[in-house]
């Protein structure tokens, strides 16, 4: 800022003295002593619009000096109960809205008014977080904006494997009570849809065949008009197939299911069926065939997930036990296991995950919810236990009850799943493949062997858009990243001292679509929406921003005591604005009909 005042102040001395030394040239030399002070004054004013002049003045901090600032959503109705002449507005849009509002370039300059305005009234959408953070400690009372009818909230998982489900879920807003459609578009064709008649959730899926990137529609129609129509970007990646393990005391229908739906998708599946005391069947599928007859560590050490009963995993030979003990705590094996009827149990595998029968004295039929989802499944047949929570579990899967009927649990370097459910095949007979395949995808996929971490970028800004500055998060696999380029533009990239191996860096894309993104050798990719896109969402992150801002600077209570502080109070432009036009007219006068 200083360096700001002493370069206006050059370039105001060097233009006085140019244009001195050419008003000293000119051959008539009527009213000189005049145009030079003109010149003098113009430069003057021109220099005071544009530094920030202030005097010290006293004012009470008790005494309340409120402002108006409209947004875009303000009604105009809102004001009438505000007697204040002291409105202002940040776009011409709220200004043509409501004439009597100044336009101001920003929520900065009600700052540097602090000492004549300690209080704002804001109306409308509100303003983001870095502009707000310019009203610096001002506060404010929020009057928000009706929100309005559409997309309140909306998420999907961005990022898929080949094969695995795209679920594109959120909120509507629907006041009114309109018959809406949802519509996935994606290819041309309908994937999915779904019709709402008041606000509530929505959930649409689709299963993508095509690998790379790609942006599907959602569209939200009533009986005449669109109202929404967004770009959902997503990227599917082939992935190398996981390799699962069955063991089973003998063949059933749980596992015969499990075994066919792990081929169809391509996982590489190979089942141990007890014939007999130290004989087994085996079957293979997508994966070589090796013998299954013991169990080593060399066995496990080729598969990411084995799944199984605890009756089994009770009943197996030491030798087998400690290999896949061993393969899950140091070997990052991940292990599936389908509790028995034994509620409590030092065994390794079960010692975290303790049962508790529920009142009922049979298996009982209930709907499931899954973790990340958020309709719930078709009832399925359960058993009457479900898995009491503990500090070192995380439940994966839950009844309607909330009661943990699946359990994550770290074991060393793998991870073991325990679940309850022991006739998820009935989904299949029934037809409910999408359930189905949503439990088994997240069962297996938790429990996978970590795969190894490569450089991520992680996208902080909510909606990024187009000419609009995004902040994107890069961590490491190794080191602090320091080569970062966005669309082959190298980026100065901001260390974060509390999160290592992390850097954050700000872009401003020009044009709309994927960007790519190099760390290093790895490349990635992220979304740019148009301006025009998502503005829904835009606005309900504007609400929450200011309603955020609006109570950590509630207004200040008055108290009687009366305490004259010393400020800075701004002088008012407006008087320099009127004196340069003063020095301007005269110079054309003088100009125009005295220099004859």
């Amino acid at each position: 800022m200083i360096a700001q005042k002493y370069i206006v102040i050059i370039v105001c001395v060097v233009a006085a003295g140019v244009i001195i030394w050419r008003e000293v040239q000119r051959p008539n030399k009527a009213y000189l002593a005049c145009r030079i002070l003109a010149v003098l004054v113009a430069i003057i004013a021109l220099a005071c619009i544009i530094l920030p002049l202030s005097y010290t003045g006293t004012v009470n901090p008790n005494e309340q000096h409120e402002a108006i600032l409209l947004t875009e959503g303000f009604s105009p109705d809102s004001l009438k109960n505000y007697a204040t002449n002291r409105v202002f507005a940040v776009n011409r849009a709220s200004q043509k809205a409501y004439p009597k509002a100044s336009l101001i370039s920003g929520a900065g300059e009600l700052s540097r008014m602090k000492s004549a305005i300690n209080h704002v009234h804001l109306f409308g959408y509100g303003l983001s977080k870095p502009e707000l953070d310019e009203l610096k400690d001002v506060t404010i009372t929020f009057h928000p904006a009706v929100v309005p009818e559409g997309i309140q909230s909306v998420s999907w998982n961005e990022k898929l494997k080949s094969g695995e489900k795209l679920t594109v879920q959120g909120h509507l807003n629907n006041p009114e009570k309109n018959n809406l459609k949802l519509t996935l578009k994606g290819l041309g064709t309908t994937l999915d849809s779904a019709f709402l008649n008041t606000s509530g959730t929505f959930n649409l899926t689709s299963r993508p065949k095509q690998v790379g990137r790609s942006v599907y529609r959602l569209i939200v129609t009533n009986e005449k008009d669109t109202l929404a129509n967004e770009s959902v970007p997503f990227e599917v990646n082939t992935t190398k197939p996981l390799q699962v393990l069955i063991l089973a005391s003998a063949p059933d229908f749980e596992n015969k299911f499990l075994k066919n739906w792990l081929s169809e998708n391509q996982y590489g599946v190979a089942v141990r069926n007890q014939i007999s005391k130290n004989k087994y069947s085996q079957e293979f599928a997508n994966v070589s065939q090796r013998s299954l007859q013991h169990i080593a560590s060399s066995v496990l050490s080729k598969f990411d997930v084995v799944v199984s009963d605890l009756e089994v995993m009770k009943s197996l030979p030491s030798s087998e036990a400690v290999a896949i003990k061993e393969q899950v705590q140091q070997g990052g094996l991940g292990l599936i296991v389908r509790a028995d009827s034994t509620t409590q149990s030092n065994n390794w595998i079960q010692q975290r995950f303790p049962l508790t029968r529920t009142s009922s004295q049979g298996q009982m039929i209930t709907a499931l919810k899954l973790q990340d989802q958020v309709a719930p499944t078709s009832k399925l047949l359960i058993d009457p236990f479900f898995i009491n929570y503990h500090n070192y579990t995380q439940p994966l899967v839950t009844d309607q009850q909330n009661h943990a009927v699946a359990s994550a649990s770290l074991a060393g370097a793998g991870k073991i799943i325990f679940t309850t459910l022991t006739n998820t095949h009935n989904w299949m007979l029934g037809g409910d493949e999408d359930d189905y395949t949503a439990l088994w995808s997240l069962l297996i996929t938790k429990a996978a062997k970590n795969i190894p971490a490569q450089n991520q970028v992680t996208i902080k800004s909510a909606i990024p858009q187009i000419n609009r500055p995004v902040e994107l998060q890069v961590q490491a696999s190794s080191g602090t990243p320091t080569l970062i380029k966005v669309n082959q533009t190298s980026l100065p990239a901001a260390e974060q001292p509390s999160l290592p191996f992390t850097a954050n860096v700000t872009y401003w894309p020009k044009k709309a679509g994927w960007q790519q993104v190099e760390v290093g050798n790895n490349v990635s990719w992220w979304y740019a929406y148009p301006a025009n896109e998502w503005q829904n969402l835009v606005k309900q992150q504007l609400l929450n921003e200011t309603r955020l801002y609006a109570a950590n600077h509630p207004q200040k209570q008055s108290v009687t005591k009366q305490i004259q502080q010393k400020v800075q109070i701004a002088v008012p432009k407006i008087y320099f604005y009127l004196v340069l036009l003063a020095a301007l007219i005269w110079l054309w006068v003088e100009a125009k009909f005295l220099n004859q």
